[in-house]
């Protein structure tokens, strides 16, 4: 066994060591002082790992606040001060775009660090277990009773989900023996309104269990959220709140508020997990948006989030969408809000053809897409046929940077932001503002 110390933190919250073969090593829930005894353990020819036996803190954790940090593959941060977490994962993304792009961005701290999340999605286990997934060990699961990072509604539905459980575990997917059904529990909690769900996700054809008539009774029972939600999908896929939809009281959606305008949210639709976190995105655009424009093109519109807010401002509106759930929403919440403004809302795959995206006059687009980036063809097109002004939203400001390189060198950066709305984790977001150039 061998003993190395942690010399510095990485951007994603992990600690850097030397190991015994020179090598660089990242250890997660370390922090620079703390002595690690450490072995090597062979996993394939050729391969070995570090495998840490003991580890001697030498700083405090009294940030911690949650009780299963350091195994829940969730926050990765909390041992350390919120000013250096900042700077950990904010430097290397300044320092990039500005060296790559000769971009400045301006960075913003948020104001709550805790008990932030709109969404949380537990995975549930014989036993009953309800938690999150073991840091590097997807197959094990952390039982969670309470999570700092979701609110207190939230927090009392699991206790009440992990109360009815106890009562009746065999409805629960065994992944091995693949008896039971139930896989996944999301809670969504609306920041700004009273709104919430529980959606309970289940093995496709469980539905007629003799077991649920059971558990369908005791959760309406024993359950005191106004809506619940059962959705089934394959036995083998680990994808929560999605799938076909079977509703047990109340509704499929939850209503969210953000700047006066109000959201319906398909529980099996993205929203932003921290709307009050965003804010700062949301004013940065309403700042520069033109004040009265002739068309507004919505990319990865979802259900109509920018078309909503800033529709006000434009003649037409034509949002883009791969999921036909949030098409129909985003499409009917518009007309409602805005029963005399043209628009156009239509499911695209954007990543396989843009060809329904047309060069309009006088045009300014905003583009919020997956993690990913917005791909090739978005960004080519921009780059071609892109209007006059542009937001670029990231949830990942990396993907992000590449994709602007593309279409970059016909337009003019105006200015930007980098936020955090989701404290103690690496991940960030942002907007750029361009303008396209003369010609």
């Amino acid at each position: 066994m061998d003993k190395v110390i942690v010399e510095s933190l990485d951007s994603d919250f992990s600690g850097i060591v030397t190991a015994p073969n020179g090598k660089k090593v990242n250890v997660f829930f370390a922090y620079p002082g703390d002595e690690l005894h450490v072995e090597y353990v062979k996993r394939r020819p050729r391969q070995r790992s570090l495998r840490i036996q003991e580890t001697i803190r030498n700083h405090d954790w009294k940030l911690v606040r949650c009780n299963v940090f350091g195994e829940c593959g969730g926050c990765t941060g909390q041992h350390i001060d919120y000013a250096k977490q900042l700077e950990l994962k904010f430097s290397p993304i300044l320092q990039s775009f500005q060296k790559d792009l000769g971009i400045s961005i301006t960075p913003l701290p948020t104001a709550k660090i805790y008990e932030y999340r709109s969404r949380m999605d537990f995975s549930v286990f014989p036993g009953p277990i309800i938690g999150q997934r073991q840091r590097g060990n997807f197959r094990k699961v952390v039982p969670i009773s309470s999570c700092s990072i979701q609110s207190n509604w939230a927090n009392d539905a699991l206790k009440d989900v992990q109360s009815v459980l106890e009562q009746i575990p065999e409805v629960i997917w065994d992944r091995k023996n693949e008896d039971g059904g139930l896989k996944y529990l999301t809670i969504r909690k609306a920041q700004n309104t009273d709104d919430g769900i529980l959606i309970f996700t289940f093995t496709d054809g469980y539905e007629s269990h003799p077991s649920m008539e059971k558990f369908r009774n005791l959760c309406l029972l024993s359950l005191k959220q106004e809506s619940l939600l059962f959705c089934y999908n394959r036995p083998k896929s680990e994808v929560s709140a999605f799938g076909r939809p079977e509703i047990l009281r109340g509704k499929s959606t939850f209503t969210e508020n953000v700047l006066g305008e109000t959201f319906q949210i398909p529980f099996d639709s993205f929203f932003q997990p921290n709307p009050a976190g965003f804010l700062p995105i949301l004013s940065f655009i309403k700042e520069r948006i033109p004040k009265s424009g002739k068309n507004l093109i919505d990319l990865f519109c979802g259900n109509g989030f920018f078309s909503l807010l800033y529709g006000d401002s434009f003649e037409n509106v034509d949002g883009y969408e791969l999921t036909e759930s949030s098409i129909s929403i985003a499409s009917s919440t518009f007309q409602n809000r805005y029963p005399n403004k043209s628009h156009s809302f239509q499911i695209a795959n954007l990543f396989m053809s843009t060809e329904l995206l047309k060069q309009k006059e006088e045009a300014t687009l905003i583009l919020d897409p997956p993690r990913a980036g917005a791909g090739k063809l978005v960004t080519q097109w921009i780059r071609d046929f892109g209007p006059e002004y542009v937001f670029y939203v990231s949830c990942n400001p990396y993907s992000q940077k590449e994709d602007v390189s593309t279409f970059l060198p016909n337009y003019d950066f105006v200015d930007g932001i980098l936020i955090d709305p989701y404290p103690h984790t690496p991940h960030t977001e942002s907007v750029l503002f361009f303008q396209r150039k003369r010609t």
